[in-house]
């Protein structure tokens, strides 16, 4: 992104990662999400052929999906300038075909991560990302007025890698003598029927349906101030972009860390917790609890670094990243007001992976219905957040979404009861240990002093300022969480004994 930014417009920049990415994103997640949650719901060897014919059922949604969702960014929507818009037209269709082909990578995608196959995924996420960002940023350097068209290619040839690196690795896995899979042939891969069974499982579907809906809510929430910018207009092209570039700089860590935590913390919630049982009615469910306990310490405290550095840092690291001229004007704001979403945004994401796991499709219909709430309630406040703040207003707006969500799931779970098994309540991971909050004001505060005195005369010396505050942070989570470290290493001890 830093090297694009020095070769196109930011007009252009906002028609690629806000409209062309928001028509990908939302078509992605309506099409695949329901499916995939109810997928990674059944625990069941004899119901795997059923949820294989149901996620396959996601492509014909995902061709339908993305074609309507075209017409309507084609059609509806206002259009970019007359010099662009035979490349925005391919844009669009181009990111519409990816979702359908990566959509038809999906059973064996969801096979994979039922399986823990947690190597597959992280390779081949890392190598259609790198492809595609490699690949987008060298053309746009060669043709800079065609920054588009080399979107494009970047994205068509990445979502390829993926499909490759999925269909190849699982149809390896089959024909390997050591198959693992429910399946033991190529055949069996794609939809099949068996006799005397239904191709499709009515409680799988009854259970897609509830996360379809609460799906759509979810990505309403979830993207809200994107389709608020898009639908009405309120931020131009070049606006837009701006936007896209902090918010993108400050959710690095919830791509990169958050994403993959919620996602396999998800798969490991939905195989250990007995949907609508208590906490912990068993030991297996017990040392669940304990998990959404730690998960929820590591969380809470890594976003909790995020404020207390990226209030004093934010102005450096946008002047780093993209030059004087991105971190003058209102960029620092929306950075600053970014790190506080990103301490929301953690809590959030592990909350919710454990709720979704834990309650049944009654309790889903039930959470649909506050879903409704909660997105009138993201509407009022991004009307009156922007007209106050402009640009910082959709975060703020985003923040109060977010919190919103983080009470919903957290009176579920604390309604839940706790069995005797439950040493420690699950929700006492969200409160920091006072040696770390102490820590965490102490380097807040010296930080905030160092921007103050020395920066930007001496960078050098604001950076060392922060390294040590940083320092003492870290010495005070491992004085104050041997347990969390020690479960840190064993991790990291497993993975290097399989590597």
């Amino acid at each position: 992104m830093q090297s694009i930014l020095r070769y196109i417009t930011s007009d252009v920049l906002g028609i690629i990662n806000v409209r062309l990415a928001l028509l990908y994103s939302t078509a992605t997640f309506v099409s695949v999400e329901a499916f995939r949650r109810a997928a990674l719901g059944v625990t069941e060897r004899s119901k795997w052929r059923q949820a294989i014919n149901l996620v396959w059922l996601s492509v014909p949604v995902s061709a339908a999906v993305s074609a309507a969702l075209a017409g309507l960014w084609l059609h509806a929507l206002s259009q970019p300038a007359p010099e662009v818009t035979s490349e925005y037209r391919l844009g669009v269709w181009v990111t519409a075909s990816m979702v359908v082909l990566e959509t038809a990578a999906q059973p064996l995608v969801i096979l994979a991560q039922a399986m823990l196959f947690v190597k597959l995924k992280v390779v081949a996420d890392m190598v259609s990302l790198c492809s595609r960002v490699a690949l987008k940023a060298w053309l746009i350097a060669l043709y800079p007025s065609h920054a588009i068209w080399a979107y494009c290619v970047g994205h068509a040839v990445s979502s390829a890698l993926l499909v490759l690196i999925y269909y190849g690795t699982l149809l390896w896995h089959v024909r390997s003598p050591d198959n693992c899979l429910p399946v033991k042939s190529a055949s069996e891969l794609g939809p099949r029927l068996l006799p005397g069974q239904p191709a499709l499982d009515r409680d799988q579907l009854a259970l897609t349906w509830s996360f379809f809906k609460q799906g759509l809510l979810k990505q309403l929430l979830t993207e809200g101030e994107r389709y608020l910018m898009t639908a009405f207009h309120l931020l131009d092209f070049s606006e837009q972009g701006l936007y896209d570039v902090v918010a993108n700089l400050g959710s690095l860590a919830a791509r990169f860390l958050f994403q993959p935590v919620e996602e396999n913390a998800y798969v490991y919630f939905s195989r250990t917790v007995e949907r609508g049982k208590a906490v912990a009615s068993s030991p297996v469910s017990a040392a669940a609890s304990r998990v959404l306990h730690d998960l929820l310490r590591a969380m809470s405290l890594l976003g909790l670094v995020a404020v207390t550095f990226g209030w004093s840092y934010s102005h450096l690291l946008l002047r780093l990243y993209g030059g004087a001229l991105l971190a003058a004007g209102p960029a620092v704001s929306l950075l600053r007001a970014q790190c506080a979403y990103v301490l929301l945004l953690a809590v959030n994401g592990v909350l919710e992976c454990y709720t979704f796991a834990v309650m049944r499709e009654e309790q889903i219909n039930g959470y649909n219905r506050k879903m409704v709430l909660l997105s009138v309630i993201f509407v009022v406040s991004t009307g009156i957040f922007t007209r106050l703040f402009g640009g910082v207003g959709f975060i703020l707006a985003n923040c109060v979404n977010m919190l919103t969500r983080i009470y919903v799931c957290y009176r579920f779970v604390a309604g839940l009861p706790l069995e005797p098994a439950v040493s420690v309540p699950p929700l006492l991971g969200l409160r920091p240990p006072a040696a770390v909050a102490a820590a965490l004001v102490t380097a807040g505060l010296l930080a905030a002093g160092s921007e103050s005195w020395l920066y930007p005369g001496s960078a050098a010396a604001h950076v060392t300022v922060g390294a040590l505050c940083g320092a003492a942070v870290v010495a005070a989570a491992v004085y104050s969480e041997p347990r969390l470290l020690q479960a840190v290493r064993e991790r990291v001890g497993d993975k290097l004994k399989r590597s």
